[in-house]
């Protein structure tokens, strides 16, 4: 009986892959849908956008940019969790809904590597260190870092938030750098920024944001948490040259559900990593302060894991605190 059901195995074996086949390759036959968590004209709206267009002309199809902001990420990630499995509606993934609220939200109900595929980590991001210009006027990091150890427990820094990137990321450095300060968290990086500017808090890890502050003259950056120095600060040096080994783990890459065809997986990421690479999408994401990775989906499924496992050891140490 086995014998005479073998030819019938094999035809409809033989049938499945030339139906599937032609139609991996087919695809993308229609607009091809990035979901943004975010509102647009922020620095991820930028980026993404700067990037699907060099994508739809990989593809050789439209990519539409559709924001959806809401619940710190939560609503548009589940927009495209939900979305049908086909490769046509994918996202931006930042590691706040990522690493963080999976672990500091009870109610999140998304778990991002069990329901996203990952395609590709895209850009690195970074951080600088600001101060004051009135409160701090001269001196550089070693000379900051002197006036915070002589005042234990008694100078603050800001953050966007309890339980943010931010937050994380400034417990580790005030560790690096031997210090002792009180944490204020604000709701969002923008009034944060306001009150380091106004001299209301001492210090803070800032994103881009900064950089409007630092050209007015209200704010002075003091070291970019970078691997190397960037463009929007050429004349600040990073941690490293200054001798500490600090950088953060900021990160936008993008994402399918689970459960898009592998060879559609492989075609998205392709695209993505050769648009990073192009010159003129590399030097305007260069220009922006972004370092262009293009790394593989999964690689960029291990930096998900390891950030993960970085802000929940930070989590169970009791060194970051949820409470505003």
């Amino acid at each position: 009986m086995i014998t005479h059901l073998l030819p019938s195995f094999a035809l409809a074996f033989a049938l499945s892959v030339g139906v599937a086949a032609p139609a991996a390759a087919a695809w993308p036959e229609k607009p091809i849908t990035v979901v943004v968590p975010y509102p647009a004209g922020g620095f991820s709206d930028i980026v993404t956008r700067t990037l699907t267009e060099a994508v739809g002309r990989q593809l050789g199809q439209i990519v539409v940019v559709e924001n959806r902001p809401g619940a710190s990420g939560k609503i548009g990630l589940d927009q495209v969790r939900r979305a049908p499995k086909d490769g046509y509606t994918i996202g931006l993934a930042l590691q706040g809904p990522m690493a963080i609220l999976p672990l500091t939200d009870p109610n999140f109900g998304i778990v991002p590597l069990r329901d996203f595929e990952p395609i590709t980590l895209a850009v690195d991001t970074f951080n600088v260190l600001v101060v004051s210009q009135e409160k701090f006027p001269t001196g550089g990091l070693k000379e900051f870092m002197a006036a915070l150890k002589a005042k234990p427990g008694k100078m603050n820094y800001a953050t966007a938030g309890p339980g943010t990137s931010f937050h994380f990321n400034s417990v580790i450095l005030n560790e690096k750098l031997g210090i002792d300060a009180v944490h204020v968290p604000y709701k969002g990086e923008a009034p944060a920024l306001n009150d380091v500017a106004a001299g209301v808090v001492d210090y803070m890890l800032a994103s881009q944001g900064a950089k409007a502050y630092v050209d007015a003259g209200r704010l002075r950056p003091l070291a970019v948490a970078a691997s190397q120095r960037i463009a929007p600060y050429r004349d600040v040096p990073t941690f490293k040259e200054l001798g500490i080994d600090f950088t953060t783990d900021g990160w936008l890459g993008f994402v399918a559900p689970v459960g898009v065809p592998a060879p559609v997986i492989e075609r998205l990421q392709t695209a993505f990593i050769k648009a990073v690479q192009m010159p003129e999408v590399h030097k305007a994401l260069d220009v922006m302060g972004f370092k262009p990775v293009g790394a593989t989906g999964a690689e960029f499924r291990r930096v998900i894991e390891q950030t993960s496992k970085r802000y929940a050891d930070l989590l169970r140490s009791g060194k970051v605190s949820l409470k505003p």
